[in-house]
């Protein structure tokens, strides 16, 4: 298993908004995490993905048993292990799609020339090989969703945690983006887990959990 949480729980206040779930996500595989608003999806998406602690369980990512590590080992652990891709895309608006997947790498300690050869790579995967110079609002939403996704998968992640990645998008583009996911999954193996409202997207992924009231039933 290259997810494994037990019995994770959390709370805000008086209201407990994860009540002792257990996740498994084996290697390769695309989950999708379903349920009404406010069930708890986002808040375990962020533990899962380490930007947030739990007041109780346990959490092997890869092997690693992250919720031991020290702030800046986490840190550097997300960085190398871990891509998100969120509904917003977040990317740097003065920059162009290849230098917003290229910031990863750098943070990271790569060269120059490889982040670049390792963006235009990806840029091309995703099919944006003709528009690596051109800045997010040059962009479509769905292109820089595709962006995004790029830069997700920039540091070669273990996984993929993607939060509502087609929200934002009309219907012919979420379907392109759905494509896009398994495309990325077929070519490079890559293990992905995905919260999302669209039923159409959870039909595509290999598995299921829906989570209600902070469990999954």
């Amino acid at each position: 298993m290259i997810i494994e949480a037990k019995n994770i729980r959390k709370s805000f206040g008086s209201v407990e908004v994860l009540k002792g779930v257990d996740f498994e996500v084996s290697r390769g595989e695309i989950v999708a995490v379903m349920g009404a608003s406010g069930a708890g999806k986002s808040t375990l998406l962020q533990i899962l993905g380490t930007l947030l602690t739990p007041d109780s369980g346990s959490l092997l990512i890869d092997g690693t048993s992250v919720l031991s590590l020290g702030a800046g080992d986490l840190s550097a652990f997300r960085n190398r292990r871990i891509g998100f891709v969120f509904q917003a895309h977040h990317l740097l608006p003065e920059f162009s799609a290849r230098e917003n997947v290229m910031i990863p790498l750098l943070i990271g300690g790569e060269k120059e020339a490889g982040a670049r050869a390792r963006a235009d790579e990806l840029l091309e995967l995703v099919g944006l090989g003709a528009r690596l110079a051109h800045k997010p609002s040059e962009l479509s939403g769905g292109e820089q969703q595709r962006v995004a996704i790029a830069r997700a998968l920039s540091m070669n992640p273990a996984i993929l945690f993607a939060d509502e990645p087609t929200g934002n998008l009309d219907s012919r583009t979420k379907e392109e983006i759905h494509a896009l996911l398994l495309s990325v999954r077929k070519q490079l193996g890559q293990t992905m887990v995905i919260v999302t409202h669209d039923a159409g997207l959870a039909q595509l992924c290999d598995r299921t959990c829906v989570l209600r009231d902070g469990e999954f039933r």
